[in-house]
């Protein structure tokens, strides 16, 4: 899965975390059949709440790349992608890290 957070591509140490491009922390995750970087395993948490959400939703299996842009405390303004298709949407976490709002935009 390609990710960018940001503005920047993120999912590995170098790159960093999937979910807030944090180069900190040594958090991995394996996600459809990825192996991703977190700094915590907090964000990994909340990347498969979102992930399981938008696959829950769409119907897809697997995406093929996720555009992020905003943060913890605005919450996250996502692209998904798969092939062709595309999946825009708002999500925000709530304290234990699940989906506390999800709208379609």
């Amino acid at each position: 899965m390609k990710i960018i957070v940001n503005g920047k591509e993120a999912g590995s140490k170098e790159t960093g975390c999937a979910l807030c491009g944090a180069t900190w922390g040594e958090y991995y995750e394996e996600i459809d059949g990825d192996r991703l970087f977190f700094c915590c395993d907090f964000c990994a948490l909340e990347f498969k709440n979102m992930v399981n959400e938008v696959k829950k939703r769409t119907g897809w299996s697997k995406i093929d790349e996720l555009i992020i842009n905003g943060n913890y405390y605005t919450g996250r303004t996502c692209i998904a992608k798969l092939g062709e298709k595309e999946y825009k949407f708002y999500v925000k976490f709530n304290e234990e890290g699940d989906v506390g709002i999800f709208k379609e935009v």
